[in-house]
This record gives structure tokens, sequence and C-alpha cells, in this order.
């Protein structure tokens, strides 16, 4: 028995040993002034390995952890740990690069060599949050494709659909650039809206092509999503375009994505804001797109109840909405936003200058592109809108462009057409669809909610105006085919929306940086509240997943010419951290 004690006791005297006189040891400063009200306590295994305990009598690591307050557990300056003291003992872990081959690609960035840099900011946001992404420029593309743009058959839209389409398990694709940056497809259709409303025939540029994998071409004649092509019009993978033609306007929208997801003001969490203007006029009878937003079931029905929603409609008789609603005009729209939302729904007209007008001319309700690039609002909504044209990125730029470029606010996302949009003719029921998945969680991808709503939204849909007093056909195949063709999603397919107020991430943490011959030992010690999160570093290439263990320092072993590290956190109860430290 006396042999198996010294035996024990030679072991833990060596370990304190190695622990406190090994190279690797680090003990950063603390920096942080949040602390955990009730920090992890040591576990059994963690008390056991305690480098301090010289094998005298002490008190048993307390087996409840409501219990374990007064653990005697002290560093090598014989400092004793307390509720706000983190210098307790830890050990070193050297953190390695995952490789390529473990990486899973979620998302792809399709941009050109000119706007590379900068999207590669994007992507290394997204992968250190938790979406693996990747950039590809065109021309990268086309060097192991065939890119002729004088075949629609082989053109550059060809060549990028095809390697999106190579990428296994994809599910979110940026198109980083505007049109002339990014190229998008032009197809062609035909509809006839119930009771001869109205007949459209257009060709007209839609993104879908690139998020639906079916084949647009299948006469392959090049003219694509023809009335002989039979397209399946789902998203295989969510697309969003950022519709940037400067690196300057870029760097701005990057700006905006991360301050969306990790310094959202809660305070505008649940306010949303329905804009309607005059739908059509049906013998003489003017339809107003309240009507469709009050219907029971419709988009009013759809917004989480707590939620305050501000009503804007354009004045008619009756009026909907009742006294929960006010008359729409540009000064109370542009109030409104300013005011600061996190939802906003449109349901009326625009054209590639207005992103919101009555049919006719009206200046008191024509909200113009240069009204919405000049904005002020902290808080960017999603604006969600199935007016005509608005979306129009081949114009130069359309009023969706602008809202999304203004420099002082805007949206964060905004959803339109970019040819003729028909509103509760297929338009609102997209909407519709897109509320009711954003809506089941606490927070989601808006990506998630333009894939779902490509799925469900209905083929068939009928709609009774109190004007008329009669249940109206507004949705058919015809109009169902040109709505899913025609949306487009301006903006990233990975912004969170937040459907719950979710406070921004308060912990602090240290890093700190050692040189040494081989290069730059970068140390990093995370507080007690962040056991079990996984840290994700990004560092001149690689990407470091680091689950993270209470009284650890973690370190990377990086070259000496590395500058910075990307650092992301994303825990269940916090908006994401993110940060770019020099080292």
């Amino acid at each position: 028995m006396l042999k198996k004690s010294l035996l024990i006791l030679s072991v833990i005297l060596c370990f304190v040993f190695m622990v406190s006189c090994g190279e690797n040891s680090t003990k950063p400063v603390k920096t942080g002034d949040e602390t955990n009200d009730q920090a992890d306590e040591p576990s059994d295994d963690e008390t056991a390995e305690n480098p301090d305990n010289d094998g005298t009598d002490t008190e048993p690591a307390a087996e409840n952890p409501d219990e374990g307050e007064n653990w005697e557990n002290q560093d090598n300056n014989n400092e004793t740990p307390d509720e706000n003291n983190e210098l307790a003992w830890e050990t070193s872990t050297e953190a390695e690069p995952i490789t390529d081959s473990e990486i899973k690609t979620d998302a792809l960035i399709v941009t050109t060599e000119n706007f590379a840099e900068i999207f590669q900011k994007f992507a290394i946001f997204h992968t250190v949050t938790g979406i693996n992404t990747k950039v590809i420029t065109i021309e990268n593309i086309c060097e192991d494709m065939t890119c002729d743009d004088n075949d629609p058959m082989n053109d550059t839209q060809k060549a990028i659909k095809d390697y999106v389409m190579s990428i296994e398990g994809l599910r979110y694709l940026v198109l980083g650039g505007d049109i002339e940056v990014v190229p998008s497809r032009i197809v062609h259709d035909h509809f006839e809206l119930p009771l001869g409303i109205a007949d459209y025939t257009d060709d007209f540029y839609s993104d879908l092509y690139y998020a639906d994998f079916s084949n647009w071409d299948l006469n392959g004649n090049g003219t694509y999503a023809e009335d002989e092509d039979t397209p399946v019009l789902v998203a295989n993978v969510a697309v969003g375009r950022i519709p940037v033609s400067t690196v300057e306007e870029a760097e701005l929208y990057f700006a905006k994505l991360v301050k969306h997801h990790t310094a959202f003001n809660t305070a505008h969490t649940t306010k949303s804001l329905l804009i309607a203007n005059i739908a059509t006029e049906i013998s003489s009878v003017k339809v107003n797109s309240g009507y469709y937003f009050e219907t029971e079931g419709k988009t009013v029905s759809l917004i989480q109840p707590g939620y305050s929603i501000k009503k804007l409609y354009t004045k008619s008789t009756p009026f909907p909405g009742g006294n929960t609603a006010e008359y729409l005009d540009n000064d109370s729209e542009k109030a409104a936003i300013e005011e600061g939302m996190n939802l906003i729904v449109h349901s009326g007209h625009g054209a590639p200058s207005l992103l919101t007008c009555e049919q006719g001319t009206d200046p008191d309700r024509d909200f113009s592109g240069t009204m919405a690039y000049e904005l002020k609002n902290e808080t960017l909504p999603f604006f969600l809108s199935c007016a005509c044209e608005a979306g129009q990125f081949v114009k130069s730029d359309s009023a969706g462009e602008k809202l999304m470029n203004a420099p002082e606010g805007g949206a964060i996302v905004y959803l339109g057409n970019t040819t003729t949009g028909l509103g509760i003719a297929g338009g609102s029921q997209f909407i519709d669809e897109m509320l009711r998945n954003m809506f089941a969680f606490p927070y989601s991808f808006i990506g998630e909610s333009y894939i779902f709503a490509h799925l469900s939204m209905p083929q068939s849909d009928t709609f009774n105006p109190p004007v008329l007093n009669i249940n109206v056909p507004v949705v058919n195949k015809d109009s169902w085919t040109w709505t899913k063709k025609s949306i487009v999603m301006l903006g990233d397919p990975m912004t969170v929306f937040w459907r719950d107020p979710v406070e921004p991430f308060k912990t602090d943490f240290t890093i700190e940086t050692t040189e040494t011959d081989e290069g730059k030992t970068v140390s990093m010690h995370f507080p007690p509240e962040l056991e079990g999160t996984t840290i994700r570093v990004f560092a001149d290439g690689s990407l470091y997943d680091i689950p993270y263990l209470m009284h650890e320092t973690v370190e990377i072993r990086l070259d000496s010419s590395i500058e910075t590290i990307a650092v992301g956190i994303k825990t269940e109860d916090s908006q994401y951290f993110f940060k770019e430290f020099e080292i």
C-alpha cells in the first residue's frame, strides 16, 4: 500500500513540474468585464488532475456544482481563485487546422477577380460563424469550362450553373455583384390572368436559373424557360444577388451585414410595417391590396403574435384595417422605415425608378429609388415586395438596388421582381409562404424561407375583396410560373432573420501573441461561460474548429508573416461574435 501511495505521489509531483515549468504554459491576463454569475465549476476529473494537489488532505470536489463555490485550487503563485478571479490553473492545447477534405462547402460566392478580395471577407465571416463558405471567380470557372457568350447553350451562365451543380450538398449561392459583374439568365414567359384581367409576354432576367437544377432549355434551342421547356421551378439552393458595382459598395454592405448579426437593436425585433397600394380596378371598383393583407389566413395572420404591425394603406372605401391602419403617403412611409423596422411587406406597384407607387401617377405616393437611397435608418429591415420592376437589376440602378446600397440605411435584404410583378395574383402568395417559414423559428436564415416559398407556393388561389363580395381566382399555373421566374432576392441568403429578441454577444476574452523562432504563437483564453462552445478561427486560409473546455488556453502556431486572424462564435442565446484581430 505504501509503495502504491509513493508511486501516485511521484506521478503527481512530476505532473506539477511539467505544468509549472513547461514552455507551452500560458497565463493570459483577463480583459473582460462580463462574468457569469454561476460560472461552471471544475469536474471531478479536473480536480483529480489539479497540479497543486500535493497529496495532503484536502476537501473533495463537490459533486453538486452549487456546492463547489469554496473549492481550494491554487495557481502557481498561490492565488486563490474566486468568482472574480479567473487566474485558475489551466492547461494548454494546440489547435490544428481542419484539412480541406474535412470541410464541406455549404455556401458559394461567385464573383470576378476584381471583387474576390472583398467577397473573401464575406466567406470568412460566414465560415467562422458556422457556414462553410468559399469564393470562386468567373475567371477560374471559365478556365475549366466553356464560356462562349456567343453561344447561349455554352455561355458563362451555363458554366456557372454547371459549376454550382457540381458541389455536393451546397445550400446557399451568392452572386457577388450587379449584372455587369455576374450575368443573369434571360428567360421567356407568357401568362394570362383569370377573368381576362391581364395578358403579358416578356423576356426578362431570372436568377432562379442558377438555383433550380432542372433543365431550362429542354429543346436545346438556346431560348430558356419558354413554353416548350419544363423547368421544375424550385430552389435547390437559395440564391441571392448582392447588387454592387464597386468594391466600396461591397465593403459598405459587408459592414451592414456584420452589424446586423452582431449588434442588432433588439428594441426593433418585433416591429413590422405593411404597405398597401391599390392593386387593380375591376369594373371601376378599386381593389386595395390591404384587403388581401387583412384576409383571414393571409399576411396579417402570419405575423408573430406580439409583434407591433404598423399599417400604411392607400385611402379607399371601405378602408382595410379600419382604425388599425393609417393613410399612406411618402412622408409616412419614410418616417415608418426610419423609425426602425425588422420586417416590411409591400403589396402594390413599383417601377425601375420607384420602390412603391400607385398604378397611375401620384406624386404623394411615388416613393422613388432616390428617396430609398437617402433613408437614414439604423435597423435594416427585410423588405419583401411584389411590386413591378423595382428589382430590375439590369437597369442602372433600380429602386431595389438603391435601397440595398443606401449609405446610411436601406434594407439588409430586398425581395422584388425583375419584370412585371403580379401582386395579389402571385407575388403576395409567395411572400406569405416566406413569412410562414420566417416565423416558425426563433431565428433563421432568409435563404431557407426563400427555398420554402418556392416549394410551397400554391398553384391556385382565390381572393374575396369586400368591395366585390365574390371569390376571384387570382393565381393559376401561368401566374405561378411567371412569379417563380421573376422574383429576385437582393442580399445575402445567409442573413439571419431575428424573429425573437436575441441579445448581442457580451462575453469578453483575451488573445495574446508570442514571437518564437518558428513564427507566432497565438494564445486564446476564454471565460467559463463559453465551456462547450465551439470557437472558429480563420488564419491565412486555414480554419480551426476549437471546442472550448474550461481552464484551457488554446494555442495556434502560425507563420510570422500572418498579421490578422478572424474569430467567430455563435451560441444559442446570443447574436454572433465576429472580430478580426491584429496579431
